[in-house]
């Protein structure tokens, strides 16, 4: 199986025009997905998991990791395209997003809200992506267990030979 090229953007809340450009070209190839992951600066890192808990608690994301995938071309049509947020929250992120005025949009479809596996959205089709982008900036930085610093790295994982037949 041959494994995705990534392409790496450094950008700030503010200026996302990449980032979009980037997921426009994935949306057209219906293939590929963005993880969006949030700066920290050092000092504000989080201390290293130590002990039985880091084997017992399973993955746990004090720095969130967010996550937009295209909706793949499939014989019935297309899926829809999904965005999550694995987070350290734990539980009642779907309250506390809403709080921070976060709430599921017109049509979005709450998937999963799983404290370890995260929080999973299927969007409507025509979804403007530049919204999904400031969703997933925000919602990151309502979820993270850190001070955030304000700078993202998009991973860009393009499509592969396979996934574009």
């Amino acid at each position: 199986m041959a494994r995705s090229r990534t392409e790496r953007i450094e950008f700030r809340v503010e200026d996302a025009r990449a980032v979009v450009a980037a997921m426009e070209r994935l949306a057209a190839a219906h293939a590929g997905w963005v993880n969006l992951l949030p700066q920290v600066r050092p000092e504000d890192e989080p201390p290293p998991r130590q002990g039985l808990t880091t084997l017992l608690a399973g993955a746990v994301h004090d720095i969130p990791v967010c996550t937009w995938v295209p909706g793949k071309r499939t014989r019935s049509g297309v899926k829809p395209d999904t965005i999550g947020v694995q987070h350290a929250v734990g539980t009642r992120v779907k309250a506390r997003l809403v709080a921070a005025g976060l709430g599921a949009r017109p049509g979005w479809r709450l998937l999963q809200d799983h404290p370890r596996r995260g929080l999973l959205v299927a969007l409507p089709p025509g979804t403007a992506l530049d919204e999904v982008v400031v969703w997933l900036l925000e919602a990151g930085a309502v979820l993270s267990a850190v001070r955030l610093s304000g700078e993202w790295r998009a991973e860009v994982h393009l499509p592969t030979e396979a996934d574009r037949r």
